[in-house]
């Protein structure tokens, strides 16, 4: 075998083995390649579509692929429900000679059906819920929930809007403390200030700190690894001795409130170099999970969040419509629960009291590009009717469980009629 017929073997090899979709045409439109996945995802066997025009079987997907070619630019991520219920993802790609000159395009098409309808399935979840613990994963909640009951100091190490705050200040409430929960910001407070303000003053007079407030409490300090060593040092004794002593005082003061810390993620390793060795250890430490690693807990976090902003408009929280829900799991949420929160009380302000929320009614960063969107400007008149038709014929279908006499009662057409139009709708 030549060198090109090898490659062209593994390259074959390669595309029918992958789990997603594959199309491949040339700069005519006609079908080149047609994967098993394609074959199982739309019902089209590869020896009936190979060789022939892509239009022919799918009018947005060709407009979209000569729009590829035409312009030389890939698409990635174009949200499509090629028919009720099915919800895919597309990236597509032209192809180039050695020359770079165009000679087809490539489309990778991967059905998040299950996961879309598994995601509405959670996001319907019956009962609502407080904001905690719902936001957090279970099994980090039970685990840092038994640290903080022993009393044991404890650290939370997360990206910026992870929700550590919060979970402090739940761990505060479920502990079932008599005392306050007091937060220092240890970023904010200028570092003359800082020793008085978390240990107290003894002078004439005795001035309490943060410490003596949050007695039979919790003391948070946020962003520890923002104080200046001399004080980690001294917050590393404490906690070793349960004691402390007020800034221009003597007397040993005993500990009385609980102590929980946050950082940044890079703060707790031991490589980072911000929090002492003395002190990183006087604590239990746990991670915080950022968003983009908690797919699974998006659908729940957006109900809370629309309901949340929703009651303050005297709202009932709409829902999120299925191409909605694929942008929200597509996306990766760096500003994680703040970004998140915010994001859907845009979006309740964008639906209008509708009921509904799409995905062009998300901030702009996390909509996605549909394929409609995309083709719309090129697409024919007279395809908009067949593409109607073509999803009430399946819905119908869908209806019937299949049924095909039952659904061309139900459309009032004959039998026969609706075989031709299931298979000129690739529908069979």
């Amino acid at each position: 075998m030549s060198r090109s017929e090898v490659m062209e073997a593994v390259l074959s090899g390669l595309l029918g083995a992958m789990n997603d979709a594959v199309t491949v045409i040339d700069n005519e439109g006609t079908v080149l390649y047609w994967n098993r996945v394609a074959e199982e995802t739309y019902g089209i066997n590869g020896k009936d579509i190979i060789g022939r025009k892509i239009g022919d079987f799918f009018q947005r997907e060709s407009i979209m692929l000569f729009q590829v070619m035409e312009s030389g630019r890939a698409v990635y991520q174009v949200y499509h429900e090629p028919r009720p219920g099915m919800h895919v993802m597309i990236n597509a790609a032209p192809i180039a000679d050695a020359a770079g000159k165009t000679i087809g395009a490539l489309s990778i098409e991967r059905d998040v059906s299950s996961y879309v309808k598994l995601s509405a399935e959670m996001y319907h979840h019956p009962e609502g819920q407080p904001l905690l613990p719902a936001v957090f994963p279970a099994r980090l909640l039970q685990r840092v929930k038994t640290v903080f009951s022993l009393g044991q100091p404890l650290l939370l190490s997360g990206e910026g809007g992870v929700g550590r705050t919060s979970m402090a200040e739940w761990l505060h409430r479920s502990a079932g403390r008599s005392g306050r929960f007091v937060m220092v910001s240890c970023g904010t407070v200028p570092e003359g200030m800082l020793e008085a303000e978390l240990f107290g003053y003894q002078g004439k007079e005795e001035r309490p700190g943060k410490l003596d407030l949050a007695a039979e409490g919790t003391l948070y300090l946020k962003d520890m690894d923002a104080l200046p060593p001399a004080m980690q040092e001294k917050l590393a004794a404490m906690l070793r001795t349960s004691r402390f002593e007020r800034l221009g005082g003597t007397a040993s003061v005993p500990l009385q409130c609980r102590i929980c810390g946050s950082v940044g993620p890079q703060a707790a390793g031991e490589e980072a170099g911000r929090l002492l060795p003395s002190l990183r250890y006087a604590f239990q430490l746990y991670t915080v999970p950022p968003l983009r690693e908690r797919k699974q807990d998006l659908p729940e976090l957006c109900r809370l969040f629309l309901d949340q902003a929703a009651s303050k408009a005297g709202m009932t929280g709409p829902e999120l419509a299925p191409d909605a829900l694929a942008a929200v799991l597509a996306y990766d949420w760096p500003g994680n629960l703040s970004q998140l929160r915010n994001a859907m009380e845009y979006a309740v302000a964008a639906a209008s009291g509708s009921g509904t929320v799409t995905s062009a009614q998300l901030p702009e960063n996390a909509r996605l590009r549909t394929l409609n969107e995309l083709t719309e400007p090129d697409l024919p008149l007279s395809v908009h009717s067949g593409e109607w038709e073509r999803a009430r014929i399946a819905e119908t279908l869908e209806r019937a469980n299949g049924n095909k006499a039952k659904a061309a009662r139900m459309l009032q057409i004959s039998r026969g009629a609706l075989y031709y139009k299931l298979k000129q709708y690739g529908l069979e």
